[in-house]
């Protein structure tokens, strides 16, 4: 049994650098992603929690 569409739709939850690049990559492997944050697009604080440090090997191939 294939699973449907929506098995493959997941939901990204902050719009800090590693939110955007997350959301990013699971879209183009084909997910259907649903990106939230507290604030409005272009509104948000910088990413913080992560100290300026982009971890890009650790979350893509």
């Amino acid at each position: 049994m294939e699973a449907g569409p929506e098995a493959r739709a997941v939901g990204v939850i902050g719009a800090g650098i590693v939110g955007v690049a997350l959301a990013f990559l699971l879209s183009r492997r084909g997910f259907g992603v649903t990106h939230l944050d507290r604030d409005a697009p272009g509104r948000a604080e910088p990413s913080f929690g992560n100290a300026g440090y982009i971890a890009g090997s650790e979350i893509s191939d």
